[in-house]
């Protein structure tokens, strides 16, 4: 969903390397932050976020095929896809200090990226940051979200708080948005976690008070997944919190990330 608060990139800015990354310029000997959007989002929409924390950080943003620059690629509809074509891609930019963090599907994104990259590469990042997703074990299962019809689908985003009135009001912009959407709606649907080896390193996750998708105490679950350090913190708002400058996120983003 292209939530409200994301911001754009200033003009000339674009893909870093290759399609797949948008980078926030930062100086080089500041540590990496990869962000994973949430369903539906381009990398535009974490924009601002990216930009409020260039002080503390270089910012990567993910955008996955079928949105933006890459409207007419075919999606993907199961994450191991996903890691799989982002690993290449992201591997020789993670070279140094690095930290993950997605959002609602971008956490397990970010979540798979860093166990694939711990377990196989050797290459732990610094933290993993998750928020306004369940934990991986938790993932309801027999999700059918994707299989709603256009209709119910755009109610259950625009619901959601993810759009912008004028956004869901625009028959265009419907048309472009659902097939991204509905794709990455399977992605999450269709999760089925598996048991491996526990992260190292500390999990930060986040949560809005008013989140009528995801009880705050149910991010408590992402403890299970890390022998280091695990902190959980609620914030005003609702869903969409971490893309809210309201919400005091993106002050509490730099805070940690300048630790």
């Amino acid at each position: 969903m292209q939530a409200r608060q994301g911001g754009e990139p200033a003009a000339g800015q674009g893909p870093a390397g290759s399609q797949w990354l948008l980078e926030v310029e930062a100086p080089a000997s500041l540590p990496t932050l990869v962000i994973f959007p949430h369903a539906g989002a381009g990398a535009a929409a974490y924009w601002k976020l990216a930009l409020s924390v260039r002080d503390v950080a270089q910012g990567l943003i993910v955008r996955l095929p079928g949105r933006e620059s890459r409207l007419t690629e075919p999606l993907f509809t199961d994450f191991r896809p996903v890691i799989r074509a982002l690993a290449p891609v992201l591997r020789p930019r993670l070279s140094g200090d690095f930290i993950l963090y997605g959002h609602s599907m971008g956490a397990l994104i970010a979540f798979e990226t860093a166990r694939l990259f711990s377990l196989a590469y050797g290459m732990h990042p610094r933290r993993l940051i998750v928020s306004g997703m369940e934990a991986p074990q938790d993932c309801p299962t027999g999700h059918d979200r994707h299989l709603m019809t256009d209709e119910q689908l755009w109610r259950l985003v625009t619901d959601m708080g993810g759009l912008p009135p004028e956004v869901a009001a625009e028959p265009t912009m419907r048309q472009m948005l659902l097939p991204a959407l509905r794709a990455d709606f399977q992605i999450t649907d269709e999760y089925a976690f598996r048991a491996m080896p526990l992260l190292s390193c500390p999990i930060s996750a986040y949560a809005g008070r008013l989140d009528a998708e995801l009880a705050p105490s149910v991010m408590l679950g992402w403890q299970a997944h890390t022998t280091g350090e695990f902190e959980h913190t609620v914030l005003p708002g609702e869903h969409f919190f971490n893309l809210d400058s309201d919400s005091g996120f993106p002050e509490a983003l730099e805070k940690l990330l300048a630790r």
